[in-house]
Parts: C-alpha cells; sequence; structure tokens
C-alpha cells in the first residue's frame, strides 16, 4: 500500500527554535503581517518527526500522518474550531491583527466551500514548532514549499530559563511534558538522551540541562549542514536580541522573507510584547554567575565555548 495525501495548502510557515528562545514572542509579530492566520501550535503533531528520527515511524507513513494533521489542523483553524480566546495565550485570537475574524468563522458554513475559500485567499498558515531545525529533513519532505524562522538566542539566556523551568530535573515524568520520552532502566528520559542516556543520568540538574541544550544546539546544526541549498534560502534565522533590540530591522528581513508587509496593526503588536526594550548588562552577568555556582566546571566551560561560538559565528544556531 502506498499512503497519499495533498496538502489542503502550501502556504505553510515555521517559527522554530530551542525550548525558551523566544518563539512566543515572535508568534504574535508573525500575525501582525498582511494575508497570515494567527499563530497556531500542535504538539501531538510535534511527536512524528521525533519519532520518526528515533526510527519509531517510517518516513512513508510520517509523511502522510503530518500532511493528515496539518489538513486538519489548517481546516479547524478555517471554520472557527478549536479557537483559543486565552488573553494572554501566543496562540489567542486576541494576539492577531483581526481577532473578530476568528469570532466571525464561528457561525460560517463549513465544507468543501471553505477548501475553495482557503485556496483563493492563499494566506500564510503560521505555526511554531520546538527543534523544527532538528527535524527539518522530514518537514520539508511532507511541505515541499513550506519556509522556516529560526530563533536564535545565546545558550546563557536559554540555560538559565531551563534552570527556572526545572528542565534538568523529574519534568519528563509529568503528564504536562509534550516531549517524546522513553524508558531506560526504569528512567524516563526525554529524547534528547538518546544515545547517551548513562552520561545523562550520571550529571547533576544545571549540567544535564548545559549538556542537553549543547546536544540540540548540535543536531541542529548537522541537520541544516544537510539540506541542500535550495532548502537553505527557505530557513530564516532571527536573533532573539535583535529583536528586542531593533525590531525594524528583524521586520524588514521577515517581510522580504515571507513577501508580506507589516499590517497598520504592528506598532500596538511591538509595544505588547515590549519591542524595542533596554538590554540590562547586569542581568546577562547575573544570570551567568548563577549558572556557574550551581555547576561542574567541565560543564560551565562547554557553557563559555556556546556562548562564545554564538557571539562570533555567523550562523550562531
Amino acid at each position: 500500500m502506498k499512503l497519499y495525501k495533498k496538502p489542503i495548502i502550501e502556504n505553510i510557515l515555521f517559527i522554530s527554535g530551542l525550548t525558551r528562545s523566544g518563539k512566543a514572542l515572535l508568534c504574535p509579530i508573525i500575525s501582525g503581517f498582511n494575508n497570515t492566520e494567527k499563530v497556531s501550535v500542535n504538539f501531538f503533531l510535534e511527536q512524528i518527526p521525533t519519532l520518526n528520527y528515533l526510527g519509531e515511524i517510517n518516513t512513508h507513513t510520517s509523511k502522510f500522518l503530518l500532511r493528515s494533521g496539518m489538513n486538519r489542523a489548517i481546516y479547524d483553524n478555517a471554520i472557527g474550531r478549536n479557537a483559543n480566546f486565552r488573553p494572554d495565550d501566543f496562540t489567542s485570537v486576541w494576539k492577531n491583527k483581526n481577532p473578530m475574524e476568528y469570532v466571525k468563522r464561528l457561525s460560517e458554513p463549513d465544507g468543501d466551500e471553505v477548501l475553495l475559500k482557503l485556496n483563493s485567499q492563499n494566506k500564510i498558515y503560521p505555526m511554531m514548532v520546538h527543534n523544527g531545525l532538528w527535524h527539518s529533513k522530514i518537514w520539508f519532505n511532507a511541505f515541499p514549499s513550506l519556509k522556516f524562522i529560526h530563533m536564535q538566542r545565546n545558550p546563557i539566556e536559554i540555560i538559565y530559563s531551563w534552570i527556572g523551568k526545572g528542565y534538568g530535573g523529574s519534568f519528563y515524568n509529568s503528564p504536562r511534558s509534550d516531549i517524546v520520552t522513553f524508558n531506560y532502566k526504569g528512567e524516563i528520559l526525554p529524547y534528547y538522551a538518546f544515545g547517551w542516556e548513562k552520561e545523562w543520568l550520571g550529571l547533576k540538574d544545571v549540567d544535564r540541562i548545559i549538556f542537553m541544550v549543547n546536544h540540540i544546539r548540535n543536531c541542529h546544526q548537522e541537520s541544516y549542514n544537510q539540506l541542500d541549498k535550495e532548502l537553505k534560502k527557505r530557513i530564516l534565522f532571527i536573533k532573539h536580541k535583535s529583536i528586542t533590540s531593533n525590531p525594524d530591522e528583524s521586520l524588514l528581513e521577515i517581510a522580504n522573507f515571507i513577501g508580506e508587509s507589516a499590517s497598520t496593526s504592528m506598532p500596538n503588536i511591538l509595544l505588547q510584547e515590549n519591542c524595542p526594550r533596554v538590554i540590562e548588562i547586569n542581568e546577562f552577568s547575573r544570570k551567568t554567575l548563577a549558572i556557574k555556582k550551581g555547576s561542574s566546571k567541565k560543564a560551565f566551560d562547554l557553557l563559555m565555548l556556546m556562548h562564545n561560538q554564538f557571539e562570533s559565528e555567523h550562523l550562531g544556531i
């Protein structure tokens, strides 16, 4: 049997990056461009590329499931099903430039005419994904016209945030965790630890976070390096520091990349997202010192290596 599913639309945009890299900051900004839907997220759909990476689902089946799931998400969004009205959530209708459009959809007809409308409007459908660049090969395989905006943030900021969230401890055993986990000798581990389980278990919480972030960044870099030249053109890198300190420059890059201009709502959206903002150097130093106090010398040296690479390299994934 050869499974087959045609995508409803081709104009899909992913906002990608490590956890705590600033994706939620960028999502409302993307929704502030003309001809874009509100940003969505689908944690279940994200499991498929991960399971494909782990060899639990073959590529052919993964492609079918990704297209099926994305089609359903796009259709449901078009008819107002599962609309999110939480005021402060990054996928909320209130984070879009035209929230009443989603209220209106609740009473509009469903069915085939929705598909005709989707094709005629050809709107950009943005979705936030975690570690999308790591799994970009299977995503591109399922959606050949897909584009990525990958958020880059200094590893010190990411690791400090992970520490605050408890990502080095028992978080992955919580029912709230949406990360693919596996049982290793009675311990529940995130898939980030696949292939170096013994080392992962032997680390203390802060060291574990530092080594995990380093591993994920390396996987991002390796996957990116394996993409051909044309696919690399469909990935835009945006630094968290750039969009928070000089948003106009980042907005221009995004506009050129997606082929749409910023709407008249963009100034208000930037204000809501606190962009631009003052970057406190002392605050960054405080975070660095806090990580140093909780980590081993080996782990902290690795952190500083990541920091120096991020600040000096052009890509800085």
